[in-house]
């Protein structure tokens, strides 16, 4: 089944917000099966939404749209869904109810304007919004879900669920596996693991992000014994570039390993700036093992809260070897992470050019430090930092706890 997209907002054309919705929609799309033909970007005219649907009518058997739900004069995507459909704009008692109690318990003022968040086309099937106002709306292979992501995030799945059930789309569920790794660039995984891929109807992609590179594994639920032999031998491979599995997170195998092994955990921190800390403290019950986070972005900092020698800093500079291995000794929990580079864009040299990083990860009376030169701009070199950081801790971990 081909699925196209509609993104409605002005905004999305003129560089007011960036789309992340089409990503996810895909993503969605692909656990059931359902192809992603195109997307289409237009802007909150109701000439321009009105052309987009008709041509993603003659051309794919489901419309998805996203944005112009709200209840402001430039949100008209249901007004021109009705048109097209030529059903007219009908509010449902019960739904006009429960809209008017989600402005009492959120402490806002419900208005006349904002009836026009559950207007929906006659005969429309309507999907529960969880985190927000207006709920999705399906009607003659369209449906219609807010701009912002969170709510999208919380009816697409439900709609995709009853849609395919629905049209009896599933007769042999879609399987997927994802195996998160990191340290190794696409093009090789790819010379790595093709040769595993050799029986029809099994296949597999990579994802390029920000926490490492996926290897989506995808086939029929019949074949789920096949892929997890495949996965058998990808493992014994490239294990050591695997960190996870679907919803794993570098951070979240960090907290795992250390509440395991019932290991604390300080971070000491220059160039990232209170990043590494960061991702640890997004960890639910990650209190049990972590102490605190320094951030000793000065080299008075340095030497007052971690005790870095004032010689070591004078001989050997802040970013150094030599420092990161003193800033993580002066952290007082059984494992220590501290970090210095140059981020950029200015302040690098021949001798230290912008990109370099040293990290330093103490495990009890150890200390192992590693060295790199990251590309990318300042976000992009502390980032890749944080993660290279956890990345070499949970290695450490696996292999010496």
């Amino acid at each position: 089944m081909k699925v196209g997209v509609i993104l409605v907002g002005t905004e999305l054309l003129n560089g007011g917000m960036i789309d992340t919705n089409s990503i996810y929609i895909a993503e969605e799309l692909n656990k059931y099966g359902l192809e992603m033909e195109f997307k289409i970007v237009v802007r909150d005219f109701k000439d321009e939404i009105y052309r987009a649907i008709d041509y993603c009518k003659k051309n794919v058997d489901l419309i998805i749209m996203s944005g112009g739900l709200g209840p402001t004069l430039d949100d008209i995507t249901k007004e021109v869904i009705a048109e097209y459909v030529n059903k007219p704009l009908v509010v449902d008692d019960e739904e006009l109810e429960e809209l008017k109690d989600k402005f009492i318990k959120g402490g806002y003022t419900f208005t006349e304007i904002n009836k026009k968040e559950v207007e929906k086309p006659e005969g429309s099937v309507t999907f529960k919004n969880d985190v927000g106002m207006a709920p999705a709306v399906y009607i003659d292979d369209i449906v219609a879900f807010p701009g912002v992501p969170r709510e999208l995030y919380n009816m697409l799945p439900k709609f995709l669920d009853w849609y395919t059930k629905e049209k009896n789309l599933i007769d042999d569920e879609i399987y997927i596996k994802d195996l998160i790794t990191y340290g190794m660039p696409e093009s090789i995984l790819d010379k790595e693991v093709r040769e595993f891929f050799t029986e029809e109807g099994i296949y597999y992609e990579f994802l390029v992000k920000d926490y490492g590179i996926l290897i989506r594994l995808q086939s029929k639920r019949s074949n789920k014994n096949k892929v997890e032999k495949i996965i058998k031998k990808i493992y014994n491979k490239i294990g050591k570039f695997i960190f996870g599995e679907d919803n794993d997170r570098l951070e979240g195998k960090v907290v795992e390993l250390l509440r395991e092994n019932k290991l604390s955990i300080s971070t000491a921190e220059s160039c990232t700036g209170g990043m590494l800390a960061s991702r640890l403290i997004d960890v639910s019950g990650v209190s049990e093992v972590f102490y605190e986070g320094i951030v000793s972005y000065s080299n008075e900092a340095k030497m007052k809260r971690l005790g870095v020698k004032k010689e070591t800093l004078e001989k050997y500079g802040a970013v150094s070897e030599e420092t990161v291995r003193e800033m993580v000794m002066g952290l007082q929990t059984d494992v220590g992470l501290a970090t210095t580079g140059i981020a950029g864009p200015e302040g690098g040299t021949e001798e230290k050019p912008v990109g370099l990083v040293y990290m330093g990860i103490k495990i009890k009376d150890r200390v192992y430090v590693e060295k790199r030169v990251f590309k990318g701009d300042r976000n992009k070199v502390r980032e890749r930092t944080v993660s290279h950081t956890l990345f070499t801790l949970i290695k450490i971990l696996n292999e010496d706890v």
